[in-house]
């Protein structure tokens, strides 16, 4: 996510794999959150382990509108 969102060293990637427990999910899903030392925290769910993700996915992620806390 760092190199596809031309991050610096300063901004923050935080990734969470989670229990997802809503109907029709998977068992586990992933929260990919970007959080800058200025601006708006960015935040994206895929819907499979971490272990799974691929840079395709990622870049898939990035098409869809943000999710925000």
């Amino acid at each position: 996510m760092r190199a596809l969102l031309g991050l610096d060293d300063d901004t923050a990637v935080m990734v969470r794999q989670l229990a997802c427990t809503e109907p029709d999910c998977p068992p586990l899903e992933t929260v990919v959150a970007v959080l800058p030392m200025e601006g708006e925290a960015r935040r994206w769910t895929l819907r499979r382990s971490a272990d799974q993700i691929t840079e395709d996915d990622l870049r898939a992620a990035l098409l869809t509108p943000e999710q925000h806390d």
